[in-house]
């Protein structure tokens, strides 16, 4: 978002490069276990915290709240907005209770499923939902568009590998010529061991990964959780049809003439409309169409927009 709005980033600056004198094990004396903020966060956040006494009626936005904000407290002329990605039930196993967020003058939401979650701590009118944006002008179809038949799997975070590898097996079991495409971390290759027509891959560029949005048939995407999600943002935005699970947030970007959403999880019905969609290149089409229209309301510059607003209101 920050490329999509007048803004500077904060990065590490001369604090920071001081702290770095005092070894790394003195600094995580002052930490909690965390598998999210580690030391150079935390040193980050004393840095910004120290130049932030230098810049009168400022705004300050940590865009991700989950593994950088825990401490800081701007000067009571600035404002604070801390933007959070977790859907609740994540948020359960890692946090008791977000930190510090009575300073917080809004709190915003990518998912209205995170809503009820945060205001159990701060009331409802600080809480902001504002969808997650794409680059809709990059994210785009191929201008000479021509897809294969192959099915498109992207991405590891709250990914329901049971679900895609049980649908890979049926289709093999059911001798259907369709092949799948795996872009995924190399610690998850394991679980398609044994499996045939299937190609894994990692560490795609942003490039190559365009390319296999547009030049794939289908997109299937099953999901244990999550809110805003940015395969689905950047295949809808490509013109990809997406099969993906009616859960979490996914309704806050989807709907029922965009993607096939399913409400189950049996292998042999998931695989079956897999297969259906594959088939129909009406479906497909139509999909496609509904999709890359809706997400076009989804664009950074839109995006950038509804925020410099809340800034003005909170």
């Amino acid at each position: 978002m920050s490329d999509f709005m007048r803004c500077q980033r904060l990065d590490s600056g001369w604090v920071a490069k001081g702290m770095n004198l005092i070894p790394d094990r003195v600094w995580g004396l002052l930490l909690r276990k965390s598998k999210f903020y580690l030391v150079p966060e935390l040193k980050r956040e004393i840095d910004i915290q120290l130049r932030s006494l230098f810049w009168a009626e400022t705004i300050f936005h940590f865009l991700y709240g989950e593994n950088d904000f825990r401490r800081f407290n701007p000067p009571k002329t600035s404002k604070l907005f801390v933007t959070y990605h977790f859907p609740p039930d994540k948020y359960r196993q890692y946090f008791t209770k977000p930190p510090n967020l009575g300073r917080v003058n809004a709190i915003i939401v990518v998912g209205s499923n995170q809503i009820d979650y945060f205001a159990k701590w701060v009331s409802k009118e600080r809480i902001v939902f504002i969808p997650h944006g794409i680059d809709t002008e990059y994210y785009k179809p191929a201008d000479n568009e021509v897809r294969n038949d192959k099915v498109l799997f992207v991405g590891s975070h709250l990914r329901d590998f049971d679900v895609l590898k049980g649908v890979i097996e049926r289709i093999e079991k059911l001798s259907v010529n369709l092949s799948f495409t795996i872009v995924t971390l190399k610690e998850n290759w394991k679980v398609f061991r044994d499996l045939k027509n299937m190609e894994l891959l990692t560490d795609v560029t942003e490039h190559e990964l365009l390319r296999l949005y547009q030049n794939h048939a289908l997109c299937f995407l099953p999901l244990i959780d999550g809110t805003a999600n940015n395969t689905l943002l950047e295949a809808a935005a490509s013109g990809l049809p997406i099969i993906t699970t009616d859960v979490g947030g996914v309704r806050d970007y989807l709907d029922d003439r965009t993607a096939i959403l399913l409400r189950s999880k049996k292998i042999e019905e998931v695989a079956s409309i897999v297969v259906d969609v594959v088939n129909d290149e009406g479906k497909r089409r139509e999909l496609s169409v509904n999709a890359r229209e809706k997400i076009l309301s989804y664009d950074w510059k839109i995006v950038a927009e509804t925020m410099k607003k809340a800034y003005e209101v909170y």
